[in-house]
């Protein structure tokens, strides 16, 4: 699949872009009133560029919106075009900007952050399985396995063994199931953690019997209640994107003494250019103050103007913290 090949299309819609952010707090007894304020506020900082069909169309699809359904937004209408809405599961500050090219970091950044995973919670009769994306749920599994020998009894005398493992071995064949179960998922929603929790003798069991490449991703949790399990997910999921950062950094280290990378601005938009890049880094600092070539730029930020080129060819863009390598608000790796 094509990275963010929506954005690649809808920068195609148009020469002129408004993209607008706003917070959508749910926690706060007048959260519709504050977004319908927020949404007022925005709207008359657009310029008069913008025809009233169009003004119109905006309100249609804010007034359709739900401020329950993410913590923040981040809408971009293209002039004479489409409208596209992003939800974020993190907050954000509402800001209005109009130019040549829409503002995509905030929304790439959104979607790094939004990983597919799964949740397993495990005890020796089944397991309870919930694939996510963000916050969003994508689909869920409940196994019910054998209970007939599902209790270790006491009963005493020569039997006791026998009992036992009656019980282990309906745990296990409980735990195959599951295993079978929790595979599945994961391959439907294409995710990148496995989360398991439950009964300890459960989790042992299931952990054994997952396929080679679940295993690989799934992570114990030993947290027993539902916002204990939800913190370790989150840490879990944070330390996914604080590697994969991690990743391209390295990437960007290890190319510059043989010229496969760069983090030098002007270098960059050369490659951009050329459709050399490979893995486009940008931190997005909202500054404007863009030493390079103006002609290219052509009115637009240099983060905003490299991440359109970036996604035109399908290069791959991560939105990075400043990181010491970087000379500028960008960073690449290159094909060649």
């Amino acid at each position: 699949m094509v990275p963010h090949a929506d954005l690649r299309a809808f920068n195609e819609e148009s020469d002129w872009f408004a993209t607008i952010t706003l917070p959508t707090p749910s926690d706060l007894d007048d959260a519709r009133a504050r977004f319908d304020l927020e949404w007022r506020d925005a709207r008359a900082q657009l310029t008069d560029t913008w025809q009233a069909d169009e003004l119109d169309q905006l309100d249609r699809v804010v007034g359709d919106l739900h401020h329950r359904d993410s913590a923040g937004l981040v809408i971009v209408q293209a002039r004479n075009g489409p409208t596209l809405v992003e939800h974020l599961d993190e907050p954000v500050v509402a800001t209005v900007h109009e130019g040549p090219v829409p503002r995509w970091a905030t929304v790439i950044e959104g979607r790094q952050r939004t990983i597919a995973h799964v949740i397993v919670e495990t005890d020796r009769a089944g397991a309870d399985i919930t694939a996510f994306d963000g916050g969003t749920v994508l689909c869920t599994d409940t196994v019910v396995g054998d209970t007939e020998h599902i209790h270790r009894g006491h009963p005493g005398g020569w039997s006791q063994r026998r009992f036992q493992q009656r019980a282990e071995n309906t745990w296990e064949d409980n735990a195959r199931e599951v295993a079978d179960a929790v595979a599945e998922v994961t391959q439907r929603v294409d995710a990148q953690l496995v989360a398991v929790a439950g009964d300890v003798r459960a989790q042992t069991f299931l952990l054994e019997h997952l396929p080679t490449d679940v295993a690989d991703i799934a992570v114990k949790v030993e947290a027993g209640s539902p916002g204990g399990i939800a913190d370790e997910v989150v840490r879990q999921l944070s330390n996914l994107v604080a590697e994969r950062v991690t990743a391209a950094a390295d990437s960007v280290r290890a190319g510059l003494d043989s010229d496969l990378a760069a983090t030098d601005a002007d270098t960059i938009v050369d490659a951009l250019r050329q459709g050399r890049v490979e893995t486009l880094l940008v931190h997005d600092d909202l500054s404007t103050d863009d030493d390079v070539d103006s002609r290219w730029l052509d009115g637009a930020r240099l983060v905003d103007r490299a991440i359109v080129a970036a996604l035109a060819t399908d290069a791959e863009v991560i939105v990075v913290p400043k990181l010491a390598i970087m000379d500028a608000p960008v960073a690449a790796t290159m094909r060649w």
